[in-house]
């Protein structure tokens, strides 16, 4: 494919340009932003993140309409995404059939950086990540010689903005202050998830369900919620006697990305968190003594793995799988004839499914 020994021919002159060139100090870390306008730019952005990783800047990613295509609006677009940001660099993309265009601009020398290549395929496909690779591999290169301060691309001449019109001469102190205009920044990455949950815990054939409530934060791979558990409650009976019991806890649990697409995410983790088992026991027979009732807890860790399926922007749904370790739950029983019968012990690890509709607000 010529497009991609472009690519790599490019990566190549510029890398060994950077190595040959004047050694410099530990360079500070700064600051690029991205113009992020679907679901694709900001895998993209992903992309260019973990090629860029061991470069000292920090990937900002601006939510927002494209950038005008026509001068000079783009590139005041640029300068004022800069200035927002304090960035050292913009960069947006801009797809045409299946060509997408890399613009890199670095306001400070007037410079912009233009290159084209082929992105076929849905994001996420084989075909894809080996054209965002390819455009990740130009965009870290360009990000380097921003760092080293050799600019790429082609200086802008941009004309000076037509002068307003005159206005009215105002007092030279004003009465009333005019307030400041707020910032309005695009809502965070938070999630609220509801819904149902069953455990094989061993007390029972038919385990433990009950109702799940998570709440959450999601950044571009990692992320962290607190999830809460209400039990349903559930007897267990012999024929000597009926043991009831109810579980509820809570826990904080955190997952990696290993794939995402625009609609799906399939994620690995793990948690803690801690169970209170409540029981009551009832004797059926004379010679049973019936234990008080209590409350013991135990605290629960394991792994998980979710699968989650985007139904439209503000929606989902995710299931999840877990193994959960168990410490300090109880040990069901009764006594008879001073002597304590154990009726169930539980399972030291028990495998727990959970279905939630999760919430973007």
């Amino acid at each position: 494919m010529r497009w991609l020994d472009t690519v790599i021919r490019l990566a190549q002159v510029l890398t060994l340009l950077l190595v040959v060139g004047p050694a410099r100090g530990a360079a500070e870390p700064w600051r690029a932003v991205a113009r992020v306008s679907s679901d694709e730019e900001q895998l993209l952005l992903e992309r260019v993140r973990g090629q860029s990783s061991d470069l000292p800047v920090l990937l900002v990613a601006d939510p927002g309409p494209p950038l005008e295509l026509g001068e000079p609006a783009r590139w005041r677009g640029a300068e004022a995404l800069a200035g927002a940001h304090r960035a050292r660099a913009v960069l947006w993309f801009q797809r045409t059939g299946v060509m997408l265009h890399i613009h890199l601009a670095e306001p400070g020398t007037r410079h912009l950086f233009v290159r084209a290549a082929q992105v076929k395929g849905r994001p996420g496909s084989l075909e894809w990540s080996a054209g965002a690779e390819a455009v990740a591999l130009v965009v870290r290169s360009a990000l380097r010689a921003v760092e080293v301060g050799e600019p790429l691309g082609e200086e802008v001449a941009v004309a000076a903005p037509p002068p307003e019109p005159a206005e009215p001469l105002r007092p030279a102190v004003s009465l009333v202050p005019e307030p400041p205009a707020p910032a309005v920044r695009p809502p965070g990455p938070w999630q609220l998830a509801v819904g149902g949950q069953a455990a094989l815990d061993g007390y029972g054939m038919g385990g433990t369900q009950g109702v799940v409530l998570g709440a959450g934060h999601e950044g571009d791979r990692l992320r962290v919620r607190l999830q809460l558990f209400v039990g349903l409650p559930a007897a267990r009976e012999d024929g000597r006697t009926r043991v009831g019991l109810r579980q509820q806890g809570g826990g904080v649990w955190a997952d990696a990305t290993l794939v995402a697409t625009p609609r799906w995410r399939w994620a690995l983790g793990g948690g803690v968190g801690v169970l209170s088992f409540s029981r009551d026991t009832e004797a059926r027979v004379p010679e049973v003594e019936a234990t008080p009732p209590r409350t013991v807890f135990a605290l629960a860790a394991g792994p998980e793995s979710s699968l989650r399926w985007r139904v439209s922007r503000p929606f989902a749904l995710e299931a999840a799988v877990a193994a959960e370790g168990l410490w300090g739950r109880p040990v069901l029983g009764y006594l008879e004839a001073g002597e304590f019968v154990k009726h169930s012990e539980g399972w030291a690890v028990r495998p727990r499914l959970s279905v939630t509709g999760v919430f973007f607000p």
